[in-house]
């Protein structure tokens, strides 16, 4: 008996018996560290926002996805250029950063800001991103969709598309700029009678904006071209080159403004996306529309936002 209990002791066997039994997990576990998640502290009162009736305002933490403040942020209204990011989106997903965009007459003859490019002239699809986003170019706008789809009116449809994709309930595209559309309805063809005359532009809510500025923000290179504070571009064949400065001008500010993106028309008044950082490396998606001051309205909700929430 004690020779079979020394056999079975130093045999393979008998390891195994006599040993712990080894668990083999049924799958893999990974741990993943939960962001933290701002509170308000209590009795901290609501910023002072201007009391403009197109105002809306939307305020979320981008770790966490937890709203921090909002202000008619579902309502549907005009975005100007804040369109922009959307068109970007499109072409980012179509195509790469070194195909090379020829410039069609009909951007040149763009309206409202414009990075001044040619007819004829040759850039990459990067340069043109650049060019969209930083100084807010209709014309890198309007010879982006046609470019991709061979007119803006198709390169539209795509917009819409995406946007349904993501799950923008409340957006409407109408171009690819964000410039406001001037629609006249004639008698007849000389228009020497005016039934009708209305302006509209492309629209979103606050909330929807927010949601898509988070799905941009997820692309390196777009975080990298909003948070610039120049845009400098050259032609493939250095001929010509371009220069502008961005838009935003809460870069280089006390809020730690990492960018995204401005917008104004008539229309729409003020508008503003921004993305912002804390000391402690938290991030702050602040949407503001139809403002006389979208940059004070964007510092005074931030100033407040990091007064009356914790991280924990």
């Amino acid at each position: 008996m004690i020779e079979w209990l020394l056999l079975a002791f130093f045999s393979g066997s008998g390891q195994t018996f006599l040993s712990a039994p080894v668990l083999t997990p049924r799958s893999e576990v990974v741990l993943i560290n939960p962001a933290a998640v701002p509170t308000k502290r209590v009795k901290k009162l609501e910023p002072q926002l201007l009391g403009e009736p197109d105002l809306a305002v939307f305020a979320q933490d981008l770790a966490s996805g937890k709203t921090l403040f909002k202000k008619s942020s579902q309502t549907a209204q005009p975005i100007a250029s804040l369109t922009k990011i959307m068109t970007y989106l499109v072409i980012k997903d179509e195509h790469a950063l070194d195909e090379i965009v020829t410039i069609p007459l009909q951007a040149t003859k763009a309206a409202g800001v414009k990075v001044g490019l040619y007819q004829f002239e040759r850039l990459t699809v990067e340069t043109m991103l650049q060019a969209l986003l930083i100084p807010s170019g209709n014309d890198a706008a309007i010879a982006l969709a046609i470019f991709n789809a061979g007119t803006e009116k198709d390169f539209v449809v795509k917009m819409n598309e995406k946007a349904a994709q993501l799950g923008l309930k409340s957006a409407q595209f109408y171009n690819a700029s964000g410039l406001d559309i001037f629609e006249v309805v004639c008698s007849d063809e000389a228009c020497n009678d005016v039934l009708d005359e209305k302006v509209f532009g492309n629209l979103m809510s606050a909330e929807d904006l927010a949601l898509m500025s988070r799905f941009a923000l997820k692309d390196d290179f777009f975080r990298s071209v909003v948070s610039q504070g120049n845009f400098y571009g050259t032609s493939v064949d250095g001929e010509f080159a371009h220069e502008k400065k961005s838009t935003n001008q809460l870069l280089g500010t006390f809020v730690n403004s990492k960018g995204i993106k401005t917008g104004f028309t008539n229309l729409a008044g003020q508008c503003l996306i921004n993305l912002s950082e804390d000391e402690a490396g938290r991030e702050i998606i602040t949407v503001v529309l139809g403002s006389s001051d979208r940059f004070g309205e964007t510092k005074n909700l931030l100033t407040w936002i990091w007064d009356s929430f914790t991280w924990r």
